[in-house]
């Protein structure tokens, strides 16, 4: 054998051991890709999280308006005075944004 041979072999295996350790790193599915993947599902968890909050705390309010043993009229009344701005004819009302 000549001392051409192998050494083509070896630059040929080389590169190609290049060429796919860089896509392994910065490829469409490499180690980039996964660590920004994994701060997507981070940031989309914690919205998750954020909105069962929100609607845990919007099906307790609605639950204070339903008719039945939840009811609170007294809450119904702060919003209703909330939303149409009103009161009673010797009040004074202010709203504050």
């Amino acid at each position: 054998m000549s001392r051409k041979g192998p050494s083509i072999v070896s630059v040929g295996l080389g590169a190609a051991i290049l060429y796919l350790g860089a896509h392994a790193v910065t490829g469409r599915q490499g180690l980039v890709a996964f660590v920004d993947l994994q701060a997507q599902q981070e940031a989309l968890q914690e919205r998750a999280d954020a909105l069962v909050a929100e609607e845990v705390r919007l099906e307790a309010r609605a639950a204070r308006l339903r008719p039945g043993a939840g009811f609170d009229n007294d809450y119904l009344e702060e919003r209703a005075r909330i939303m149409l701005a009103a009161g009673e004819s010797d009040e004074i009302v202010f709203r504050l944004d």
